[in-house]
């Protein structure tokens, strides 16, 4: 369970709704839900190559105070860079902390 002094950085909790278009397709888009204080740890790094190209896959474990809504259908921004959850989990039993588990986005 982090103190509360370490849920410093503001970020940006977005949810995907995908919408129907005139043509029967989905077009993505991205709402944001508000902003929080989390804690941002990087926890591995790996390359891989897809086609030819370099691939780089950085994961990190995101806390922020508790919410009952996130799942694996919002992001959390935070400046430029994009972090996809993969897993949400309490951190602690008395639910006071939310972790979760993210790949950032490598544009």
């Amino acid at each position: 369970m982090p103190s509360v002094g370490a849920l410093r950085r503001r970020v940006r909790l977005d949810v995907r709704q995908d919408v129907v278009d005139d043509a029967g397709g989905t077009t993505r888009h991205w709402v944001s839900m508000g902003e929080v204080f989390a804690e941002v740890q990087p926890r591995r790094r790996r390359e891989s190559v897809s086609e030819g190209r370099p691939l780089g896959l950085v994961t990190h474990r995101i806390v922020m105070r508790w919410r009952d809504d996130v799942d694996g259908n919002w992001r959390i921004v935070d400046g430029s860079r994009v972090f996809r959850i993969m897993a949400v989990e309490p951190d602690d039993a008395r639910h006071a902390f939310l972790a979760c588990l993210c790949e950032e986005e490598q544009t």
